[in-house]
């Protein structure tokens, strides 16, 4: 693995402990759970986008290009084909066609992810997605396998966007990578403690 200033989508060992502000308290659910695998304190969390805020933002997108679809159909079907002015006109509405099929996706994609959050745990992490909830201990992790953006037919090849938790029974966690300033401190995170109980990381 290489080091974190040459490679932001590499994570680095991070410290569990912190100065900050404590972060507010787990679900009683999720502490519950995290209890019963005796997963000990509780550190912090990230929660991923709402589907009521996805949806909310794709609505938004869809209708802003809906507006200006109906403004320019106008003089899209009245300039001559043959003109530059349809040329351009053609374009840009084509661009807000496209960009109202990304406004419905976005909010078609949160809904169906739902809600989803990451709790992060001195022995280990839990994560819930909608109404379900899985605890992996970190003597129970096999491997934190890095996630790319696909090129081709090769999955460890690209971008990476993310990674994979996976533990013994089978429970495979995907924990998404959000950089700020070039780092992923919540990743970090988790890197360090595997680290200290001696799992690979790939």
């Amino acid at each position: 693995m290489t080091d974190a200033t040459q490679d932001p989508g590499q994570p680095t060992a991070a410290p569990l402990s912190s100065k900050a502000a404590p972060p507010k308290a787990a679900p009683p659910e999720v502490d519950r759970l995290a209890g019963t695998r005796g997963l000990g304190e509780y550190i912090t969390a990230r929660h991923g986008v709402s589907p009521s805020r996805a949806l909310a933002t794709g609505a938004a997108i869809a209708a802003i290009a809906l507006a200006f679809l109906i403004v320019l159909s106008g003089p899209v079907s009245n300039a001559s084909v043959f003109s530059s002015a349809y040329s351009v006109l053609y374009a840009v509405y084509l661009g807000f066609l496209f960009m109202l099929v990304a406004g419905v996706g976005q909010g078609i994609r949160g809904l169906v992810a739902g809600a989803q959050a990451h709790y992060l745990y001195a022995g280990g992490v839990v994560h819930t997605r909608r109404s379900v909830a899985r605890a992996v201990a970190w003597q129970d992790v096999i491997q934190l396998r890095s996630i790319h953006r696909r090129r081709g037919d090769r999955p460890d090849v690209g971008e990476v966007v993310g990674y994979r938790l996976e533990a013994r029974d089978g429970t495979s966690i995907v924990i998404p990578l959000v950089l700020t300033e070039g780092r992923d401190a919540f990743v970090d995170r988790i890197v360090a403690a595997l680290r200290t109980h001696n799992r690979p990381i790939v």
